[in-house]
């Protein structure tokens, strides 16, 4: 690379009047703007892609602390979406959801909305396919307390580099209704409820954990915490 540099731009800087370029130096020109764009497009799409997800990683830390009040309040974390009062349906990449069977679990998967004005979530693109076409990673995220210890803990997981997981374009949840309350969302792959491996109310010292935290064995998880 350094050697066509060399010698092409002194060639280029020599040429005198209208004599222009030749095909073969135009051909050198485009095969190095093309290596430079391989090398950093991945990077690009990348942080495009961590952008995106901040959507989700924002709104479900939201609806975490929100869950505290209504437990604070009523002794029992959220059973709707409305209960929470945090704004959703504004989000661009991801549908959020209420797990109400699996109490303190909340997920955020892909979807892609309609381009005609109404700004609805197209059915046949939640999750795998969304996912797919921006780039994105379907989230989690519980709120545990225990009773013993009258501590709450907190986490907000991410689908991981699983060779699985990578493989179904970073879904973690399947059958879900964005923007609703779901009963009972389990990850297919491994039937762990949401990407989490707890959440909601315990009488042990058992905090709220992504799926990749166990200790049975780490490399099956589909998810990881997101600090």
């Amino acid at each position: 690379m350094n050697i066509l540099k060399t010698k092409l731009l002194p060639t280029l800087a020599n040429k005198k009047g209208n004599t222009g370029f030749t095909l073969i130096e135009l051909l050198v020109v485009i095969i190095i703007i093309g290596v430079l764009g391989a090398i950093a497009l991945p990077n690009i799409l990348g942080q495009v892609g961590k952008a995106r997800e901040s959507e989700a990683k924002n709104t479900l830390g939201a609806m975490n602390r929100a869950q505290q009040t209504i437990f604070a309040e009523q002794g029992r974390f959220a059973s709707s979406l409305s209960e929470l009062e945090v704004p959703i349906g504004n989000e661009k990449y991801y549908g959020i959801f209420l797990d109400a069977e699996s109490a303190g679990r909340v997920g955020a998967t892909g979807i892609t909305r309609a381009q005609d004005g109404t700004n609805a979530i197209i059915a046949t693109e939640i999750g795998e396919i969304a996912n797919g076409k921006n780039g994105t990673r379907d989230y989690a995220a519980g709120i545990n307390y225990d009773n013993t210890a009258r501590t709450f803990s907190t986490v907000v997981c991410r689908a991981n580099n699983n060779d699985t997981v990578k493989d179904n374009q970073y879904a973690l949840h399947e059958n879900v209704v964005p923007e609703g309350t779901n009963s009972n969302v389990v990850d297919p792959r491994v039937g762990i409820v949401n990407g989490l491996l707890s959440a909601g109310i315990t009488d042990d010292v058992t905090l709220a954990q992504c799926e990749d935290n166990s200790d049975t064995d780490p490399t099956t998880g589909t998810t990881d915490e997101v600090k």
